[in-house]
């Protein structure tokens, strides 16, 4: 079981089935998505080793066109390498949201709904860009293979959950690495300093990127959606599933891929 990595080498009898292009919630180290998939017992062994693109920090937008990973992404849908893979994953949108400063209005105090927080143009034009970048990397995906022999490739969508806002980001022994992502835009902001309406604001905003996502959601077709919401806790206990505001902890990870990823996994023969 391997989780191919940049320029790692692939064992010999051991290729990758599964290409997968994404942001920390493929990369996040100690355990994420991937590593939560080819642990859970359930995955056929076919589809044990896996190629990772991207990294942390990475951008959706980065994936297609001139980003920085869209030369990595073209070198995986070569005909050398594309002949090995037969499933295909994409998590990615949750730091291009970050750079967006979440879309929030420039001023939002004495708002009191948490849905008017949102900027409409900045929310707009936010969604627009992930859906042209996930519709454009779907597309390259379909594309590489649109000469090959008839066959089931599918292409699986990471939905993120709810995360709370809590000023927590990543940090090693205490010492802070990276982060916090969600707090310092709020606070930017000027949202009221209220843990509950703080929490209604983020909601509101990945509910909407995960309605873009879904838009995506075609089986016939083999694009399918995985939809993560509700999954881990936003409660009084909320810190077992996240370990900061963006990123699940390890129980976390394997939470996700345990109760959303391996049901519909199972029905495409992917897991058993």
């Amino acid at each position: 079981m391997h989780v191919y990595q940049k320029s790692d080498k692939w064992i010999e009898g051991e290729y990758p089935a599964i290409l997968a292009i994404g942001d920390s919630w493929f990369w996040y180290p100690g355990n994420n998505i991937l590593q939560a998939l080819i642990r859970n017992k359930s995955l056929r062994t076919d589809y044990s080793n896996i190629q990772a693109v991207g990294n942390n920090g990475a951008l959706l937008q980065e994936y297609v066109g001139a980003g920085k990973y869209a030369a990595a992404v073209e070198r995986n849908l070569t005909p050398d390498a594309r002949k090995y893979y037969n499933v295909f994953m994409i998590s990615g949108a949750g730091n291009d949201a970050v750079d967006y400063k979440l879309a929030l209005k420039a001023d939002c105090s004495g708002i009191t709904d948490p849905k008017t927080c949102l900027d409409p143009v900045g929310i707009d034009d936010f969604l627009r860009k992930v859906s042209t970048a996930m519709g454009g990397l779907v597309h390259e995906i379909r594309w590489a293979y649109k000469d090959a022999a008839k066959q089931v490739r599918p292409i699986f969508i990471h939905g993120y959950d709810y995360p709370t806002p809590d000023g927590r980001g990543f940090d090693i022994l205490d010492i802070p690495i990276v982060g916090p992502w969600l707090k310092p835009a709020l606070d930017a902001a000027k949202v009221k300093n209220d843990a509950a309406f703080r929490l209604a604001v983020v909601h509101e905003l990945i509910a909407r990127l995960n309605a873009v996502f879904k838009t995506f959601d075609d089986w016939p077709n083999n694009v399918v959606y995985i939809d993560s919401l509700g999954t881990l806790s936003s409660g009084a206990d909320y810190r077992k599933d996240w370990a900061n505001e963006l990123h699940p902890t390890s129980s976390g990870f394997d939470k996700i891929v345990a109760q959303r990823w391996m049901p519909i996994l199972k029905q495409w023969g992917i897991a058993k």
